[in-house]
């Protein structure tokens, strides 16, 4: 004679369903977190090496964070984006699974200068910038960028040990470049980590890592920097 199941049988079976679903989901949400961090781990490797190429092009030199003239040409140019669009011919790349901003540039000094009509247009959609400080924050210093304003970049020779300073980071903006924006105080102490894992422009989406592309070509997963120095050039 066939019997059914009991109604605490079947309390028990939903009770450990529920205690398995329970263990499993975060284990999902972490692997499926890791192949996106995989994915921007890629995207930024590409964009390092598409920075090393144009330094080789260009003798050793690495464009503006941004760059523009004002005069009788009136035109403008946002610097590394458009700068690494014949290298990386994708826009797909500067784009994380796991979040992104859209920057208008006409934004850029109020809008007085012209739409650009480089590799983005007028607004672009991405999830990483390059390190950078204006010249008013001169105690800290650059990587490899700077300002606009008819500036061009530094030499890739300049930088000391580029195998441990980060030339673009994981943000939510086109540049880092005051300390706050960086993710510390004026002294260097860093900020607190929000709930997202936003750290002034610096975002640690990846289970609060970060992917960084270093001025020697390597990318690597970092936690919260504690020091400025991996900022510095």
């Amino acid at each position: 004679m066939r019997r059914g199941f009991t109604l605490i049988e079947l309390l028990v079976v939903i009770a450990i369903i529920a205690i398995l679903a329970a263990i499993l989901f975060p284990v999902f949400a972490r692997a499926r977190d890791r192949a996106r961090s995989a994915s921007c781990s890629s995207n930024m490797r590409q964009i390092g090496i598409a920075a090393m190429m144009y330094a080789q092009d260009y003798d050793e030199m690495m464009p503006a964070v941004y760059h523009y003239y004002e005069g009788d040409s009136n035109t403008r140019y946002m610097g590394y984006y458009d700068a690494f669009e014949p290298y990386t011919m994708n826009e797909q790349i500067y784009i994380c699974p796991s979040g992104r901003y859209t920057y208008e540039y006409w934004r850029v000094r109020g809008g007085g200068l012209p739409y650009d009509e480089g590799f983005w247009g007028d607004v672009m959609t991405s999830s990483y910038g390059v390190i950078a400080r204006h010249s008013s924050n001169a105690h800290f210093g650059t990587v490899m960028w700077e300002g606009g304003w008819g500036r061009g970049g530094h030499s890739i020779a300049d930088v000391e040990r580029p195998a441990e300073k980060i030339l673009i980071a994981e943000l939510r903006h086109i540049r880092a470049m005051n300390p706050d924006q960086m993710g510390f105080t004026d002294d260097g102490a860093p900020l607190p980590m929000g709930d997202d894992g936003r750290v002034g422009y610096m975002m640690y989406r990846h289970n609060l890592m970060m992917n960084a592309a270093y001025a020697d070509g390597h990318v690597k997963a970092i936690p919260q920097l504690t020091s400025v120095e991996p900022l510095l050039r």
